[in-house]
Order: structure tokens, then C-alpha cells, then sequence
């Protein structure tokens, strides 16, 4: 390095892929609609389908190839070229003025969330977990910075697709439209075996 020349490594980060993808989002749209809904613990007014393999379902095949097209694409970043699948899928239906709970999602390694249309009163929040460190909560200028904040927020377009560890925590935040909000999301888990020849040898199907 040169005299005065600094780098700063995002060292074992949390990576939000975020990329449009080429879908029919009105019959995706129409799809998430005509699902039958039950209400959640984890939040007031916003619901979740009853199915959680609806990217099974044989109208959707060529929506979840592209899915998992694209999945590849954020692992090939990650250095990634084993085995992978959507173990299950799901939808989540926000009313008007409702949001959900903080949570991550458990038994899973990546998780995604497809959002067939847009509009300013739609959005996403990804929090810190102070649990998981001793990161002190200071009071940053920038709440926008992704190496200091608590919270990331992200307002999707419409074929927006987000990928993320599932182990990050974040909440489909207060619904300010005058509309429902309707996404798509599912989990992913690694295919293979894994640390072979060692007392940690694993291998998932």
C-alpha cells in the first residue's frame, strides 16, 4: 500500500443481492392473490398462504428456474459451486397500515423474497443483530452507512428479487399504501457433502 492509502474489508458480511429479474409479474401477482391466507403470530394485519411450496406448483416452473438462474448468480459472488434447491416457498400478504415482527428464518441458509409490483408504501427493513457481537448501538451520522447502521431499508421496484442469509434479521415494515402488498418468498438450503473426512462431515439432501 501506498503512504496515506487506506482499504476498508466488509469482513464476514451479511450480502443483500438485489436484482430485477425477467418475470410475468401480473400472473405471479394474480397467483399470490388467489391463495387461500392465515394469520400469523408474528404480526397484526399480514398474513401468510396456507401452501409453502407454492413455486412447486407447475404454472410456476419457469418463474422458479429463473429464481434459481439468479441464485446461482449471487452464489458465483459468494464463491459457491455446489449443489443448492428452494426447499419451500411461500406468500405474505400485508394489509393496509400493518407490518410484520422482527425475525430470521431458522433451519435455512439463504432466503429470498420476490416482489411482483411496487409502490412507495411498500418496503423492507434488515436490522443488526446485537446479539450476535458486542457492537456497542452508538449514534452514527449516517443511518444509511451498510458498515454502521442498525437498520437497512430497502423500497423494491416491481421484479425485484432480494437474496440474503437467512440468519439476517428484518420485518416487512408498516404498509403506508392504499393498497395490499403481496410477496413471494422462500428459503434455500445447500445440497452435498460437506466437510468430508472430518468430525464435521455433513451431508444435506
Amino acid at each position: 500500500m501506498k503512504k496515506n492509502e487506506s482499504v476498508l474489508f466488509p469482513l464476514f458480511s451479511s450480502p443483500l443481492f438485489c436484482i430485477k429479474v425477467d418475470v410475468d409479474n401480473k400472473k405471479i401477482l394474480n397467483h399470490l392473490i388467489k391463495l387461500k391466507y392465515r394469520d400469523t403470530s408474528m404480526s397484526d394485519g399480514s398474513f401468510i398462504s396456507l401452501s409453502n411450496k407454492i413455486l412447486e406448483n407447475k404454472n410456476l416452473k419457469k418463474e422458479k428456474n429463473i429464481f434459481l438462474d439468479n441464485i446461482k448468480k449471487y452464489l458465483e459472488i459468494l464463491d459457491y459451486s455446489k449443489g443448492y434447491k428452494i426447499f419451500n416457498s411461500w406468500s405474505t400478504k400485508t394489509n393496509i397500515n400493518s407490518s410484520s415482527h422482527l425475525h430470521a428464518h431458522q433451519n435455512s441458509w439463504l432466503s429470498g423474497v420476490y416482489y411482483p409490483e411496487c409502490d412507495e408504501g411498500f418496503s423492507i427493513s434488515f436490522h443488526r443483530n446485537h446479539l450476535s457481537g458486542s457492537f456497542h448501538r452508538l449514534d452514527y451520522d449516517n443511518q444509511n452507512n451498510i458498515y454502521s447502521c442498525e437498520q437497512f431499508k430497502v423500497q423494491p421496484n416491481e421484479n425485484i428479487l432480494l437474496l440474503f442469509p437467512s440468519e439476517v434479521f428484518h420485518k416487512i415494515n408498516k404498509n403506508t399504501s392504499n393498497k395490499v402488498r403481496y410477496s413471494l418468498a422462500f428459503n434455500i438450503n445447500p445440497v452435498g457433502l460437506f466437510q468430508k473426512g472430518t468430525d464435521l462431515e455433513r451431508e444435506y439432501n
